[in-house]
């Protein structure tokens, strides 16, 4: 399931789409991409062994995007779907649709804006979540939508820069009784950055979330997430590169039976392209997250990922990719999750626009609580489809 283990490789994810971003922020033009796969998942609603189901499904992953321009504004257009059909588990079925429009204005050489608005249907792996769900048919599913507007003062090149950033965010559930969970979230970013030399800087960030859920027979998650923390970028001759984060992250919530949650948090990437050939990502991540279950807070999520992409010709390449992610449940000292994911994968060009592939994954989690324990295996045949212009 391309989008659920999307969901469970967000760590590694960050850094493959940071990557993207920075090889195509000056491209314009119309892309296109179709990713068709046959997989097999032996455990398609990621609960224990004795209640496994597997199943076979094929799955269609329609990308496209517009980058274009007028003057020095940039605009972005985007729309990502995934549609699945199961063999046997007709109920597990989905239909993914993720929809982001996006403007950057370059008022002058000191001042930009930029502006974003999309929405989402989608699903959500169970696996991800710290929810034990053992008697699910379907996935978690959820709308979403966002606002976002930014502003800043300094030139990529100044030695200094002052950057706000405001998004508002929605969040919906449609099924499984998950009604407490939806929210409506105000967020504000500050950010100044300081050149240290050519291509390294170094910056301060403040975040601040407001976060209003949904009050369902009295309870509701309402709290204030705020963030604080020093970084540094870099990018050496395209070697090299990445961003790199420590500061103090405090997460208080409005309900006094819920316990708050505060102290170190971190997050990073790292960008290494070893030769022409070869590229290597890392990434880390400490941050607090809100409960998925009942009558509870939040809790403590340390993450890291490694993924690791080799040409072995010009026509064939290879990936492996390895996570792993500690959930510190601070609402109980009963239980602690570990979870593991790696995913190899091989891919034949053959023609300019059409690839082929195989790929496995293994996805796996330990607990204290043996009902939250479960292991994956996905086997699967792609064919992709890519088109630009």
């Amino acid at each position: 399931m391309r989008n659920r283990t999307k969901f469970t490789l967000s760590t590694i994810a960050l850094a493959l789409c940071s990557s993207m971003a920075l090889a195509q922020e000056d491209a314009t033009g119309f892309f296109a991409k179709a990713d068709t796969t046959l997989a097999h998942d032996d455990n398609i609603y990621r609960v224990t062994d004795d209640l496994a189901q597997s199943d076979t499904y094929l799955s269609v992953a329609p990308e496209l995007k517009l980058i274009g321009g007028f003057g020095k504004q940039r605009f972005e257009l985007s729309y990502n779907g995934d549609y699945s059909k199961f063999a046997d588990t007709s109920d597990a079925d989905y239909s993914d649709h993720d929809i982001r429009a996006k403007i950057n204005f370059d008022h002058s050489l000191r001042f930009t804006s930029k502006f974003e608005a999309g929405y989402q249907k989608e699903h959500e792996d169970p696996g991800s979540i710290n929810r034990i769900q053992l008697d699910i048919t379907e996935y978690n599913k959820f709308n979403q939508n966002y606002f976002l507007a930014g502003f800043a003062y300094g030139g990529e090149s100044a030695a200094g820069r002052i950057a706000l950033e405001y998004r508002k965010n929605q969040k919906d559930h449609i099924n499984n009784n998950l009604n407490f969970l939806d929210f409506v979230s105000d967020e504000f970013i500050g950010r100044f950055t300081f050149r240290l030399a050519p291509k390294t800087r170094a910056y301060l960030e403040t975040i601040y979330a407001d976060n209003d859920y949904e009050n369902v027979n009295g309870f509701e998650l309402d709290n204030i997430y705020k963030r604080y923390r020093v970084g540094l970028t870099w990018d050496f001759t395209n070697k090299l590169s990445g961003d790199i984060n420590i500061g103090y992250q405090d997460r208080d919530y409005d309900l006094e039976t819920l316990r708050d949650i505060d102290g170190l948090a971190y997050n990073g990437q790292v960008n290494w392209s070893i030769n022409t050939y070869t590229t290597l990502e890392m990434v880390a991540r400490r941050e607090s997250i809100d409960s998925s279950l009942e009558q509870t807070g939040g809790f403590l999520r340390t993450s890291y990922g490694l993924n690791l992409s080799h040409e072995l010709s010009e026509l064939m390449k290879i990936e492996a990719s390895a996570g792993y992610a500690s959930d510190e449940l601070v609402f109980t000292t009963a239980r602690k999750d570990d979870r593991f994911i790696s995913k190899i994968a091989l891919e034949y060009s053959v023609l300019r626009n059409i690839a082929v592939g195989l790929s496995y994954s293994y996805e796996q989690r330990d607990s204290t609580d043996l009902l939250a324990e479960f292991e994956a295996n996905i086997f699967g045949i792609n064919v992709i489809f890519s088109m630009d212009e």
